[in-house]
């Protein structure tokens, strides 16, 4: 339960004191969304599939990449340079429960804007639903590319302390991330070093290739998966390094409180 509330109040905190992710994860993306379909028109593309089916996959990296780049590193930050971190241990409260309660946070924030995408463009255009098995398979895809983004945005609050510095670096990978991924033109038109590059990111598959899955060619994207799993150990292990550094005062914190409790247990 304490970890429930952890989660709401964080929730809070990022809705109320970070209103650009609002915009950039929930507004950008339906707003994208009506001036490329309206431009072009919801064009037939083929076997019953329009526009709108392929551009909700560009509109979920649109959404998803703030939430990793800036929204999390960001509220990381602010409580790491503001001393909030410290204090969260003074009052029993463990400081990594506290990273952790913001990871969640963030993982629904990430399946609601994708819901609202979906709920919008089934409203407004004529969105085509996969089948069962096609929906969950992309789910699970999609989960798997949420999670890299998120570590991803872990280890960026870890590595860089000042707010300002964060949201500048954060907001650069952002639009580059984007541009290089199809997000404001389409993927196959870049050079193919970019296209090379961009290949060893998994954001870019969400964009480009969930596509498939989508509209029941394929059920398994073997070199998504393999590569977006790699990426996890590795950030997973660098997060590890990063948080036993990070947070050394709450490890020391720890073994003082221990040896005040027990102060002969050295003699014994």
């Amino acid at each position: 339960m304490r970890y429930v509330r952890y989660v709401l109040i964080e929730l809070k905190v990022i809705l109320f004191r970070i209103p650009i992710v609002l915009f950039f994860s929930i507004v950008f993306p339906l707003m994208m969304m009506v001036i490329v379909v309206s431009s072009t028109g919801n064009i037939d593309i083929g076997n019953g599939f329009h526009l709108t089916d392929k551009y909700i996959m560009i509109a979920a990296g649109i959404g998803l990449v703030p939430l990793g780049l800036v929204s999390l590193p960001v509220s990381i930050a602010i409580e790491r340079e503001t001393g909030v971190m410290e204090r969260y241990m003074l009052f029993g409260i463990n400081p990594l429960a506290i990273v952790w309660s913001k990871v969640v946070v963030h993982v629904l924030m990430a399946v609601l804007q994708f819901s609202l995408i979906c709920l919008f463009a089934k409203l407004i255009y004529t969105l085509s639903i996969p089948n069962i098995v096609s929906l969950l398979s992309f789910l699970l895809h999609y989960i798997l590319a949420v999670s890299f983004m998120l570590l991803f945005g872990v280890m960026l609050g870890l590595v860089v302390k000042k707010i300002q510095a964060v949201q500048v670096i954060g907001l650069a990978l952002m639009f580059m991330v984007l541009a290089m991924s199809g997000g404001f033109n389409e993927f196959h038109t870049l050079p193919a070093p970019i296209q090379n590059v961009m290949d060893y990111f998994p954001v870019k598959y969400l964009m480009n290739d969930f596509i498939s899955i989508w509209f029941n060619t394929e059920l398994v994207l073997n070199e998504f998966i393999w590569l977006t799993f790699g990426y996890l150990v590795v950030i997973g292990l660098i997060i590890m390094l990063l948080i036993r550094h990070t947070f050394k005062f709450n490890y020391q914190f720890k073994q003082l409180t221990t040896k005040e409790k027990h102060p002969n247990s050295k003699s014994a």
